[in-house]
């Protein structure tokens, strides 16, 4: 989509990792670590879905150096594009 932010990602905050399929970066406004599927959608399969969530806590360990924290898989702001936060307990 033309208008999605995610899909553009046109201001990178601090960048943990990125491939051609995914990024890691810290979100604009939460300031945490969280995962974006750079393809516009919402179907994204269980063994990508697994290695997506083991490298968002290996970053979110960095993160928060022994705090605890949760992978948030709620779609929030842009409910049609795959996206997850790293979040504080």
């Amino acid at each position: 989509m033309k208008d999605c932010d995610l899909c553009k990602l046109k201001i990178k905050t601090n960048v943990y990792m990125e491939c051609d399929h995914f990024i890691i970066l810290d979100c604009m406004d939460c300031k945490i670590p969280m995962m974006v599927w750079k393809e516009h959608t919402m179907d994204v399969n269980e063994s990508d879905q697994y290695v997506l969530e083991s490298f968002l806590i290996e970053t979110a360990n960095m993160f928060y150096k022994g705090k605890e924290f949760y992978i948030s898989k709620d779609q929030r702001k842009i409910p049609d594009h795959f996206h997850w936060h790293a979040r504080p307990k």
